[in-house]
């Protein structure tokens, strides 16, 4: 059978438009959480969760009001981990986590330098959350990897994949590996380098191995998760303009799969609902018109198997 990659818009209302926010499923609680992000009138502290058909807000206290953080649901503690960001003083380097009620920081200090913008997943073989590279201050692009055990920050790997910013990370269980894809870098101010490059992490644990160079181009920080069947990838060919793309990678190639569904965009959110099959879509900055536009809009994919004609 073949399969349609199908996005349908769920919700235009919900949490207020912002990017640069943090989204993971909480397994435990079968809830996909929101966590921060960058708005009309500033940077955000506050949390939602989205069951399929309505936001609701369940906190508007815990980690200082940031943007370029990350959030991953650590399935053996079943917590969600937050790490890092940008907020009003700076770069961030604080550990929090998320038991369905209450946010609680764990670590104030761990990875040295503390960053934002970086890419961050939870490896079930090694049961730890995985952290890689970042930005620690403009033009200072990292390509450290850390690993966090719910107690201690301890860096596993300075060598992989060049410095970068804005990666993607998810783990695939069915081919038991870390898989990193894209970035970018500054080569001055106005000029910076785009990656489309694939690097994995087996459970060899021989480190970062690049598998491919070559793959989708991407400017605006792709998203991307894992459902079980299909590593899923969003991006914008172009930065936050035209149409965004979908692709999948099977651990060899990327294969592009659905070029209709929410416009590109820049810093949007992907979290994968298992309990409901879906992938689901958040935000971002919209680049189309003369002013930017920051979106508020919920979309989901549903891919689902096509009997043949």
């Amino acid at each position: 059978m073949t399969k349609r990659w199908l996005w349908t818009q769920k919700q235009d209302v919900g949490p207020s438009p912002r990017s640069g926010h943090a989204m993971a499923y909480d397994a435990a609680r079968q809830r996909v959480v929101l966590f921060g992000g960058e708005t009309r009138v500033g940077r955000q502290n506050d949390t939602w969760e989205w069951d399929g058909r309505a936001w609701t807000e369940v906190a508007d206290t815990g980690p200082s009001a940031r943007s370029f953080h990350d959030i991953v649901y650590d399935d053996a503690r079943q917590r969600l981990v937050l790490f890092g960001g940008n907020d009003a003083d700076g770069v961030c380097g604080d550990t929090w986590e998320w038991d369905g009620e209450d946010w609680t920081q764990v670590a104030d200090i761990g990875l040295d330098p503390p960053r934002g913008r970086f890419a961050m997943a939870y490896d079930k073989g090694r049961r730890q959350v995985v952290l890689f590279g970042g930005l620690a201050a403009p033009g200072i692009h990292l390509n450290d990897t850390w690993a966090w055990d719910g107690t201690d920050w301890t860096q596993i790997a300075d060598t992989g994949a060049t410095p970068r910013r804005g990666s993607a990370m998810v783990f695939d269980s069915s081919r038991k590996c870390l898989v990193l894809f894209g970035g970018t870098d500054d080569l001055s101010p106005i000029v910076f380098n785009v990656f489309n490059d694939t690097w994995e992490w087996g459970e060899d644990d021989k480190g970062w191995v690049k598998v491919q160079d070559i793959g989708p181009h991407d400017f605006g920080r792709p998203q991307m998760v894992y459902t079980g069947k299909h590593t899923v990838l969003y991006t914008s060919a172009e930065p936050g303009r035209g149409q965004g793309q979908t692709w999948e990678w099977d651990g060899r190639v990327w294969t592009q799969r659905q070029n209709m569904g929410p416009k590109a965009r820049e810093d949007p959110t992907l979290a994968y609902d298992s309990q409901r099959d879906r992938v689901v879509l958040f935000g971002g900055l919209d680049h189309q018109g003369e002013v930017p536009h920051i979106l508020d809009d919920t979309w989901e994919l549903a891919i689902v198997e096509q009997p043949p004609a």
